[in-house]
């Protein structure tokens, strides 16, 4: 029983609470570059939206699964687990950075580049604190 405690609780931290302030941070940091975008660039809301949006896969669903994946492997104390985020991170801001190499040349489509990866520590900081919980480390 207690056990399935900790791994309900656990998991609710990392997967509830982790993606409502994960959403809470990256839509505050987004806040902050739109503004300077708009105040520096003259950038209009559309060509942010646009660049900034995901139209064909929610960045909710990568988050959460990254953060379930990390959670029970931290809660399990898997071998090699803070390996496996840093490349986890490393593969997703190469793709990330690919695209703004490929479209960009102003600077604000690079800080929102730089906010996805901001956006990965905080979604799997709240993984890890998961699954120190799920193990009772916490």
């Amino acid at each position: 029983m207690l056990l399935a405690c900790r791994i309900f609780f656990g998991l609710f931290f990392s997967l509830v609470i982790g993606e409502w302030v994960t959403t809470k941070f990256l839509n505050w940091i987004k806040g902050k570059i739109r503004e300077n975008a708009r105040r520096i660039d003259n950038i209009e809301d559309d060509e942010f939206e646009s660049f900034s949006s995901n139209e064909y896969f929610s960045p909710r669903i990568t988050g959460t699964l990254e953060r379930l994946f990390f959670a029970v492997l931290v809660g399990f104390d898997v071998s090699g687990t803070a390996i496996a985020m840093i490349l986890w991170v490393a593969v997703k801001m190469t793709t990330e950075w690919f695209t703004v190499i490929q479209e960009q040349k102003e600077a604000w489509k690079g800080q929102i580049a730089f906010s996805a990866l901001l956006g990965n520590v905080v979604s799997l900081l709240f993984a890890l604190a998961g699954g120190l919980i799920f193990r009772w480390k916490i």
